[in-house]
């Protein structure tokens, strides 16, 4: 068996709109990445949220556009690569200063309408839209580029998954990498459930997310890695944690408040496994992490110990299978500080030391041409 992580980067801006300037909350930062991957020579792919640059230029605010267009650019002048992020709720959205007016009703793809062609018909020009964006952009630095992967906003693949399966297949894409297995976000602006979907390293896709493809084609599916923590696992993927909860006591930095000044979130993920209602105490929330908040999913963190742990678990339980094993590694450039990007070197070098020359760190592009090779078998 040979493992393929696939290090990945949601390339968007806050959603709700933005503290800082867009260079500071999104460009810079993934700069700060992209150079940091060349020096690992770490293929890294980009899922592009591209609406959010064409409702910038409707809105004749081309500074950013024209900055995110030259960065996406020379990530594949690099050899990184980029592909397609669909945030729907931009095309109704109006930008107000430094914040957005944002119509979550329409953040989903699957609730862009409630009669089932007007939903196909929309999701299917969100996502020919997407793919045909990136097509002229970065066919001006290779020709031979092709959009073949997806990500939905905020993980959305649900509901009306069949619809947007469809769709997918009929635009022209070959994967998905939106699933987090057992992940349950259930707000008042999204409504994903991946609790029993197919428990397998990747499937494909042709109506919905909790069975495979019987016929073994349509969408083949690249999720995240993830996994639920025993207590004991828990407590050992935490000493981090607390070493660097201490440190920041003693030198006065608060944790986390650089992260929150950059922007406006729109979604609180409510992951429906952490029983206890909320309370003030920071003590309270610190000892209900680390009892209830069990299950973890690789978003980079801080905690490079407890992203490896975490690969570690979810690869166990595809051992003994003799084909390949594609997961992903995702990340948010825009919420990433220097402590995000230390963890994750730490993290790809104890992967590379524990499963020696069985792991190999790829492209989606190059994912996509290993699947529709002739006689591979995933």
């Amino acid at each position: 068996m040979t493992i393929y992580i696939l290090y990945s980067a949601d390339y968007e801006l806050f959603l709700g709109g933005n503290y800082r300037d867009e260079n500071e909350v999104l460009i810079n930062p993934t700069n700060d990445l992209l150079d940091m991957c060349d020096r690992l020579r770490l293929p890294l792919t980009l899922f592009a949220d591209i609406f959010s640059i064409l409702r910038y230029k409707e809105h004749n605010l081309f500074g950013f556009p024209n900055a995110a267009e030259k960065q996406l650019k020379d990530a594949l002048q690099r050899g990184h690569d980029v592909q397609s992020h669909v945030h729907p709720h931009w095309k109704y959205t109006r930008i107000e200063g430094n914040r957005y007016a944002v119509n979550t009703d329409y953040f989903l793809l699957g609730k862009l309408d409630t009669d089932p062609e007007a939903l196909y018909a929309k999701i299917l020009d969100c996502l020919v839209t997407s793919r045909n964006y990136l097509h002229d952009l970065l066919r001006q630095v290779n020709p031979d580029y092709h959009c073949v992967a997806f990500r939905a906003g905020g993980y959305g693949l649900q509901p009306n998954t069949s619809t947007l399966i469809k769709a997918l297949t009929d635009a022209g894409f070959i994967i998905d990498s939106s699933i987090v297995p057992d992940l349950v976000i259930r707000n008042t602006i999204n409504e994903i459930d991946f609790s029993r979907v197919p428990n397998l390293a990747n499937y494909y896709l042709d109506d919905w997310v909790n069975s495979p493809s019987i016929k073994d084609h349509g969408i083949f599916e690249i999720p995240l890695a993830s996994c639920t923590f025993s207590i004991g696992e828990n407590f050992l993927a935490q000493i981090s944690i607390v070493s660097q909860y201490i440190q920041k006591r003693r030198t006065g930095k608060p944790s986390g408040s650089r992260e929150r000044e950059k922007g406006y979130q729109i979604q609180k993920n409510e992951n429906q496994k952490a029983t206890p209602e909320p309370e003030t105490s920071k003590y309270y929330n610190f000892l209900r992490d680390f009892w209830y908040d069990r299950f973890y999913y690789l978003d980079c963190s801080t905690n490079d110990e407890k992203m490896v742990q975490c690969t570690k678990k979810y690869l166990k339980q595809f051992d003994g299978v003799h084909n390949n094993v594609f997961f992903s590694c995702n990340m948010h450039p825009k919420e990433m500080t220097p402590e995000h990007m230390s963890a994750l070197e730490k993290y790809h070098t104890a992967l590379k030391t524990y499963y020696q020359g069985n792991i190999q760190a790829i492209s989606y592009q190059q994912a996509a041409e290993m699947i529709t090779k002739k006689g591979f078998l995933p």
